[in-house]
């Protein structure tokens, strides 16, 4: 097809194609189709449907980039947007070794999993996942407050650009998160539960209300002192770490910018050579997204092998900064995901061979910890973040679960986390915000030391 006829029939193609000499673009548009239950005090309380547009327009006059997003993506809308983006491109800094977007056809690039049965349920049924969820968790704390969410959707990625690439992709997200909490009690107890799969066959939302239930303290927490403690992190503390990791050690912002945690680490040992972690966004054990928002193709880049860091991830800017190929990890170019820059979001963390229960036995001494909350970063360079533990934390004394502590803060290096891995479980789960974007394969796992610094009053 001719860019003429192309573009008379794709207003798409013909804002990012019709640019004066001297110019170049690329247009990212999300198409989001989302059901979202969620529910607070043993009921259902808002349920909502979503169908959205998101474009995100960038415009390179000169090396210089400026981006413009919108909602409406007919004609005319198109132009304003287009407008506006290179409006912002004639006062951005110059960016010197640009070297263009990228070609690639048009060839699209499916999924390598995709669930139609995600992408065709209806409220009605996304609603009898909370209710099984509800039953669930009641079941398991009789009297318990219970809250959470259920996402479940698809959502359509196509990115065109100057350069003639024309890609599109799919994805189909269930997600699903659960607290119990008894405020009646001196001091409060709350217990936690999430999971996600690219197949809402995969949920299983009677596990996740069971377990939120589970965890909830059936006696008093103690109070523990601050100190060094061997840890068994269950999976949401631990996906928690290496979201964290995977920004601070893997971002190509940070490589850049001299700032990573990782940087004079490439090569290097910093964990045990059990511990394999790998970031791809194809694989049918994260939630696929099959071409990353500059329209590359996801590929499998191991971060850390057996145990040796691996490299950090680029995008086009990044890279051409860097002198180095792209990696295909790009994100949205507008704030905030254009702040942070590309960085790992399908991580799969390798298992071991012991089960949780394993994994308290061989902790002779310590602390259980189910989820983090509140994690901010302290020294991005040593890889040091912050935060609280929540929702389900035990001490753990000669191998076995003792009695609830009340919560403390923890402020740990990540590196020192990493090197500390003793054992990993068997079992992986999904672990992902309530869209899929960010996801974390990964086990419960126990760590040698982890330092808390402060304790608190619940």
């Amino acid at each position: 097809m001719t860019v003429a006829r192309r573009t008379a029939r794709d207003p798409i193609a013909a804002i990012v194609l019709g640019l004066p000499e001297g110019q170049a673009s690329d247009l990212r548009h999300l198409k989001g189709h989302w059901t979202t239950i969620r529910f607070a005090n043993g009921r259902i309380r808002e349920p909502f449907l979503e169908r959205s547009d998101h474009l995100s327009l960038r415009v390179s006059v000169d090396r210089c980039l400026g981006t413009a997003t919108g909602t409406d993506p007919t004609p005319a809308e198109l132009l304003r947007l287009r407008a506006a983006a290179t409006g912002l491109a004639r006062v951005a800094p110059r960016e010197p070794k640009f070297a263009g977007f990228p070609d690639g056809g048009r060839r699209a690039i499916r999924a390598a999993a995709f669930s139609e049965a995600t992408a065709r349920i209806s409220p009605e049924a996304a609603t009898r996942i909370a209710e099984r969820i509800l039953a669930a968790a009641e079941a398991a704390a009789p009297g318990g407050r219970i809250a959470g969410v259920v996402n479940v959707g698809t959502e359509e990625v196509r990115v065109v650009n100057s350069a003639g690439l024309d890609r599109t992709a799919h994805s189909s997200v269930a997600q699903a998160s659960v607290l119990v909490d008894r405020p009646d009690r001196d001091p409060p107890v709350s217990g936690w539960s999430e999971g996600a799969h690219w197949n809402v066959a995969q949920l299983d939302p009677d596990r996740l209300g069971r377990e939120a239930g589970d965890r909830v303290a059936k006696e008093p927490p103690e109070a523990v002192p601050p100190g060094n403690y061997r840890v068994v992190l269950r999976g949401p503390a631990l996906a928690d770490a290496f979201r964290f990791l995977a920004y601070l050690g893997f971002s190509g912002h940070g490589e850049d910018e001299g700032w990573s945690c990782l940087k004079r680490q490439r090569g290097k040992p910093v964990a045990p050579a059990f511990v394999t972690l790998v970031d791809d966004a194809r694989s049918s054990a994260t939630i696929p997204q099959p071409i990353d928002y500059e329209g590359l193709p996801a590929r499998p880049i191991a971060l850390i092998d057996r145990g040796r860091a691996g490299p950090a991830v680029t995008d086009v800017i990044t890279a051409s900064r860097l002198g180095r190929t792209t990696t295909g990890h790009a994100s949205l170019p507008e704030a905030p995901w254009g702040e942070q820059g590309p960085e790992p979001n399908h991580l799969l963390l390798s298992a071991g061979n012991a089960r949780e229960e394993e994994l308290v036995r061989e902790t002779r001494r310590g602390l259980l910890v189910t989820r983090f909350h509140y994690v901010r970063v302290v020294d991005p360079g040593h890889g040091i973040i912050t935060g609280m533990t929540r929702d389900g934390t035990y001490r753990i004394d000669r191998g076995e679960i003792v009695g609830p502590v009340r919560n403390l803060r923890f402020t740990e290096s990540l590196l020192t986390m990493l090197r500390g891995i003793e054992l990993l479980g068997r079992e992986r789960r999904i672990y992902a915000d309530e869209r899929g974007g960010s996801c974390v394969t990964t086990p419960s796992a126990s760590v040698r030391s982890f330092r808390f610094t402060s304790a608190t009053l619940f």
